[in-house]
C-alpha cells in the first residue's frame, strides 16, 4: 500500500516538475544598424551579461529582421547574432534572426540604405556584393534565414499578411514550403514556382502585396478578414507577430491590434532610424500559458502603471524547487522505511531460525 501511494505521489511530483519549467520566448523588432540599443535590449530581456555573452540558458530569441542598413554596426549586429546562436544551441536555447525588407535589398545589391561608414568597412560596392554573397559564412548565414517562424499560436516575420499573402502562402505545410523555396532562391539564385505567386524577390514594398517580408499589414489591416484567414487557414494560430512599421509602444492600441491577433513590435529601437533616442522594448512569450507582455526601459504602458509583474518563469523555478524537495523529502521516507522494514524481516527471520534449533 505504502509503495503504491509513494509511486502516484511521485508521478505526480515529477510531472509537475517537469511542466513548470517554462522555455521563454523574447521577440525583437527591427533593429536597423545600432549596436549599442541592441545590446541594451538583449540585456533587458536577460539574454547576453556585460561581456555580450549568451546567458538567456533554453531561451528562445526571434528577430523579426531588418538588422541591415541606417547604422553604421549593421554587419557587427549580425556577427553578434551568429556567435549567440552558436552559445545558445549549446545551452538548450536558441536564436532565429528572420529576413527583413531591408535584407532582401542587401542581396539586391540595393545599398541606398547602406550607411556610408558601413559601407566603407564593407569595402564599398563591390566587398558589400562579396560579404554578403553565398561564398562567405556571413552571406551563407544571412541568406539561410527564414521568412517566416511558427512557434505554438504564434507566426512571427518581418511584414505581415494580406489577403494574397494569404492566397500563396494558405497553411503551415506552406509556410515551410515558402522557407524552403526563398533559401534555394538567395543560395542557389533560382525563382520556384511559389516564387512567381506574387512573391517575386525583385519587388519591394510599393510594388508588393503579397511577400510577407514586404507587406504592411498593421496599415491596412482589417480585422475581421485577420481573423478569417488565420481560422480557416491556420487554424490554432492566435497571433501574427511582424515588425516593419515604427511607432511608440506607448500607444498600446498600436502595437496589439485585432484583440492581440496582430502585434506590431517594431518600437523604433535604432536611434539612427530617426535620430533620436530609440525605444529599448521586446516582446516576451511564455510557452506553457503562451502569455505574451511587453519589456521595455523607456516607456511604462498605462494599464502597466505601478504594478509589479513576477515573470511567470520566476514562480515555476520556485514552484519547481518546493515540487523537488517534496520528492527528496518522500523518497527519503520511503528509503528509510524499507531499510527498516528489511531489517525488521532479518531479524524476525534470526529470531525464527534460534527458535527453530532450540
Amino acid at each position: 500500500m505504502f509503495l503504491n501511494v509513494y509511486l502516484f505521489i511521485s508521478i505526480i511530483c515529477l510531472l509537475l516538475s517537469c511542466g513548470c519549467d517554462a522555455r521563454r520566448i523574447v521577440a525583437l523588432g527591427d533593429l536597423h544598424g545600432d549596436y549599442e540599443q541592441s545590446l541594451a535590449v538583449l540585456r533587458l530581456t536577460r539574454l547576453i551579461d556585460d561581456k555580450n555573452e549568451w546567458i538567456g540558458q533554453d531561451t528562445l530569441l526571434v528577430q523579426l529582421g531588418d538588422v541591415l542598413d541606417v547604422g553604421p554596426d549593421d554587419i557587427k549586429i549580425c556577427r553578434l547574432l551568429m556567435k549567440l546562436q552558436a552559445t545558445a544551441t549549446t545551452k538548450g536555447g536558441d536564436v532565429i534572426q528572420l529576413l527583413g525588407n531591408h535584407e532582401l535589398r542587401n542581396f539586391r545589391g540595393d545599398y541606398r540604405a547602406v550607411n556610408p561608414d558601413s559601407l566603407a568597412e564593407s569595402g564599398g560596392e563591390k566587398g558589400r556584393d562579396q560579404l554578403l554573397s553565398n561564398q562567405t559564412k556571413l552571406g551563407l548565414y544571412l541568406r539561410t534565414r527564414k521568412a517566416i517562424f511558427h512557434m505554438g499560436p504564434f507566426l512571427f516575420m518581418h511584414g505581415g499578411f494580406s489577403t494574397a499573402t494569404s492566397n500563396a502562402i494558405s497553411s503551415l505545410k506552406k509556410v515551410e514550403d515558402f522557407n524552403n523555396e526563398l533559401t534555394e532562391a538567395l543560395v542557389n539564385g533560382t525563382i520556384s514556382p511559389l516564387g512567381r505567386e506574387g512573391l517575386d524577390l525583385t519587388e519591394d514594398d510599393e510594388d508588393n502585396v503579397a511577400n510577407p517580408i514586404l507587406v504592411r499589414s498593421i496599415l491596412n489591416v482589417k480585422c475581421d478578414d485577420l481573423a478569417k484567414v488565420l481560422d480557416k487557414k491556420f487554424p490554432g494560430i492566435n497571433s501574427v507577430v511582424v515588425g516593419h512599421v515604427p511607432h511608440d509602444p506607448r500607444d498600446f492600441d498600436d502595437w496589439r491590434l485585432c484583440n492581440g491577433r496582430l502585434i506590431d513590435i517594431d518600437f523604433g529601437l535604432s536611434s539612427w532610424k530617426k535620430g533620436d533616442k530609440g525605444h529599448v522594448a521586446a516582446l516576451e512569450i511564455e510557452d506553457d500559458t503562451w502569455h505574451s507582455q511587453l519589456i521595455e526601459a523607456t516607456i511604462t504602458l498605462p494599464e502597466r502603471e505601478n504594478v509589479t509583474i513576477l515573470p511567470m518563469s520566476t514562480f515555476h523555478k520556485v514552484l519547481r524547487l518546493v515540487l523537488f524537495c517534496v520528492l527528496v523529502a518522500v523518497t527519503t521516507a520511503f528509503v528509510v522505511y524499507l531499510i527498516r522494514s528489511i531489517e525488521r524481516r532479518r531479524k524476525a527471520a534470526r529470531e525464527r531460525a534460534e527458535y527453530d534449533s532450540l
